[in-house]
């Protein structure tokens, strides 16, 4: 198998860090960083692994059509969609739950000739930044539903979201595709890890999630056992995770920013806040019609955020009520563009390329959970 370069892109979240994926018993990796500043990397196949927490499929063995494996090697629960493209033709679809130190089948798998490609996130039941496994090949995915989608273009358009999938390559030998983080957490590990960050999430302080089941996580599994009625058992398996997962999913319920949208059409929305002193703006959330989703998974710890929303049409295009675009907005400005973005900073929207957008100025007082509501 040759050198095979592939440069991508991956979002970042502190202290968490990046994300990065491999294909084990392969192919090995050397990360060289081109360009920090603008999260952006080559990978080179080559002898050595070693990583600082990227996000990238690297490769995939397997036969034309075979079932292609998804492995879960993180500390979190992911979920994943897959696309395939054959000449023109494209079809996208998920999504499939992995526990960590657990393979899933994934919703699609190739024919002969065509091209897979591949994107996973962690859950909102974990508390801070979603974690995303990406590339820089756009396919259109649901948030909030499973989806079979063709074709690839115009997504927004469609009323759906723009995802970015990384391709995966193929030999003849095996068919599994591994996420995994810079812990390069073995399968026995990343179960021990994903009952760490789990427990951590419900609100038990765990110190580093490091995979192993020191006297601090031993502690906190056998009052958790306690408290739910379960079993005592020092051994994590999948149904203790289970267990773990619905408690974290229900915990997750009590913080964050929740928007949502009691209006009969569709709802385009996007965020600001302040991060290390800098304005932060990121869109767009998609919110359908009397459905809520959470624009902020951790708890609310500064007192303002920054709310812009707006609703389309059924052919997508700006909704006009009266005459007037109906919008949620105010006189705050900060920046934003048309497709899915992040950005840093308020000034100079226009210079940098980006739109000047007049956001609502919420006060959210000390609550660590607010809710918003377009109507």
């Amino acid at each position: 198998m040759g050198v095979y370069l592939m440069l991508f892109f991956w979002s970042y979240s502190p202290p968490l860090g990046l994300a990065h994926s491999f294909l084990e018993g392969t192919a090995e990796m050397v990360l060289r960083v081109k360009n920090p500043s603008m999260w952006r990397s080559s990978i080179v196949l080559v002898s050595v692994l070693f990583g600082c927490l990227m996000s990238n499929i690297l490769s995939l063995n397997s036969a034309a059509a075979e079932t292609v494996k998804l492995c879960n090697y993180t500390s979190y629960v992911l979920e994943a969609a897959t696309a395939v493209q054959d000449g023109n033709a494209s079809q996208s679809k998920g999504w499939v739950r992995m526990f960590p130190g657990k393979c899933e089948a994934a919703p699609q798998a190739p024919s002969s000739g065509a091209e897979l490609f591949v994107y996973a996130r962690s859950l909102k039941v974990h508390a801070g930044d979603v974690q995303n496994f990406t590339g820089a090949e756009r396919f259109c995915i649901r948030n909030d539903a499973n989806f079979e989608i063709n074709g690839r273009r115009e997504c927004r358009m469609r009323g759906y979201v723009a995802a970015d999938f990384s391709p995966a390559e193929y030999s003849s030998k095996k068919n599994q595709i591994f996420f995994s983080e810079s812990y390069n957490f073995n399968r026995k590990q990343a179960q021990v890890a994903g009952a760490q960050r789990l427990l951590s999430d419900i609100g038990y302080e765990i110190g580093v999630i490091d995979g192993f089941a020191g006297r601090r996580t031993r502690d906190s599994l056998k009052d958790f056992q306690n408290k739910n009625d379960l079993k005592q058992s020092q051994t994590i398996t999948q149904n203790l995770l289970a267990k773990l997962f619905e408690k974290a999913e229900e915990t997750s319920k009590s913080r964050g920013l929740q928007l949502c949208n009691d209006t009969p059409h569709l709802v385009w929305s996007a965020i600001g806040f302040v991060s290390k002193d800098n304005f932060i703006t990121q869109g767009w959330l998609k919110i359908p019609s009397d459905e809520c989703i959470r624009a902020i998974n951790k708890s609310l710890l500064d007192r303002y955020y920054f709310v812009y929303a707006e609703a389309v049409d059924k052919q997508g295009k700006l909704l006009l009520q009266g005459g007037k675009p109906l919008i949620w907005g105010g006189t705050f400005n900060l920046c934003t563009k048309p497709t899915r973005f992040t950005i840093e900073g308020r000034n100079e929207c226009a210079e940098k390329g980006f739109d000047k957008t007049g956001f609502m100025k919420i006060d959210t007082g000390k609550e660590q959970k607010w809710i918003m509501r377009f109507e």
